[in-house]
């Protein structure tokens, strides 16, 4: 199992002059959490989380701030031909919840976070225990895209979402 088999491929990404508050409602309009960041060349200059954007709007409050300024520019990345294991490993090594996938000249192709290296960890077990495909159990695999759209934030947090009508609902969790 490789990367480039469960990793996301053209994944979203920033401009080092980005300004924090536009990575922030990508994230949540995309229900995403890591975002690369690159130059002008489309090269990886650095990473941002979630909670690093989130700290930043509280440290800085109304004032602009580019990404540059609150990114992380020393980056743990993967290629998309090491094997999901070692992909893994560097994740839970360094605790962090994603990397960057890059080409060989440095410009990013693909994010391989937390999510897609469980994924790969189910279809390994679904394949060991020779499930049949259309198990429940398997099943449930297949439902991997709707997955990373659900919600999982902490008990007592609350998700907006925007309806068609343009109201906004929000959902609070459990």
């Amino acid at each position: 199992m490789l990367v480039r088999d469960y990793m996301t491929r053209k994944p979203f990404t920033l401009q080092v002059d980005s300004d924090y508050k536009a990575a922030i409602k990508l994230m949540q309009d995309c229900a995403i959490h890591h975002l690369p960041v690159v130059d002008g060349a489309g090269r990886l200059a650095g990473i941002v989380a979630e909670r690093d954007l989130l700290l930043a709007a509280l440290h800085y409050l109304g004032s602009g701030v580019d990404i540059g300024e609150v990114m992380h520019s020393d980056v743990v990345t993967t290629t998309p031909d090491q094997p999901v294991t070692d992909a893994a490993l560097l994740m839970a090594g360094h605790a962090i919840g994603g990397l960057p996938v890059l080409d060989r000249t440095g410009r990013v192709v693909g994010i391989i976070t937390e999510t897609d290296v469980f994924r790969a960890f189910v279809e390994s077990c679904r394949q060991a225990s020779a499930l049949p495909a259309g198990s429940t159990k398997s099943a449930a695999l297949g439902a991997g895209a709707r997955a990373k759209k659900r919600f999982t934030g902490a008990p007592g947090a609350s998700r907006s979402k925007k309806l068609p009508s343009g109201k906004r609902v929000v959902k609070k969790q459990r």
